[in-house]
């Protein structure tokens, strides 16, 4: 019901942007549409990863993937709200790569993107990182926001839940951190995060080095 009622809302602004369209410029129309239907196709994609969640083995493909083409993939998919908010971007240079499936692990980072980007203000900076060690290789999605508070930290990966913040701060479904946790686990990868409030929020994917699909 709550993802109903989000993508409803994108529809509604884009005909009230036909209803007041006279006196206006049509780049200007072009710009504001171009929001909405990104609105309409975030919340459509949603939906259609979380019907495809407990049919996971039928869709899946694991390669070695390269993790700065994916990113930058990602961060040009959102250019307009970083240029828009004046948020810095910074990532690492050097080519890394993991086992997973390009296609879902897409969509977790952008899911991971787009929360970054909602919740940090104008002229902050997002920041992504790459660590290894001898069990694992992880990719550390870092934003100066206005971060999570403490009793909702644990909640964060619940379906639905959009705290203290998504319900005062922002409109939100609860849905996109969900879905990026519970694909991330299918994947044998995993997802955790860390947050002070009114300092940062950092979102790790955890990629193990030892790994055994045949339990999926």
């Amino acid at each position: 019901m709550s993802w109903i009622h989000e993508v409803k809302l994108p529809i509604a602004a884009g005909r009230l942007l036909i209803e007041n369209s006279s006196g206006k410029s049509v780049d200007y129309l072009i710009d504001k549409f171009e929001d909405e239907l990104q609105k309409i196709d975030k919340y459509v994609e949603q939906a259609l990863y979380y019907s495809r969640i407990n049919s996971f083995s039928k869709d899946y493909f694991i390669t070695e993937v390269e993790l700065s083409q994916i990113i930058k993939e990602s961060i040009k998919k959102y250019s307009k709200l970083f240029i828009n908010k004046r948020i810095r971007f910074t990532m690492f240079e050097e080519q890394h790569h993991v086992q997973t499936d390009r296609k879902w692990l897409s969509f977790i980072i952008d899911q991971v993107t787009t929360n970054a980007l909602k919740y940090t203000n104008d002229g902050g900076r997002i920041d992504v990182r790459f660590e290894e060690d001898s069990k694992e290789k992880r990719l550390l999605i870092h934003d100066t926001g206005i971060g999570i508070p403490r009793e909702d930290i644990h909640r964060v990966f619940e379906k639905g839940f959009t705290g203290s913040i998504g319900r005062t701060h922002t409109k939100s479904t609860g849905m996109g951190l969900y879905l990026a946790k519970q694909l991330a686990l299918k994947l044998g990868h995993d997802l955790s995060i860390e947050s002070e409030t009114g300092k940062f929020t950092n979102v790790t994917i955890h990629f193990p080095k030892i790994r055994n699909y045949y339990h999926f």
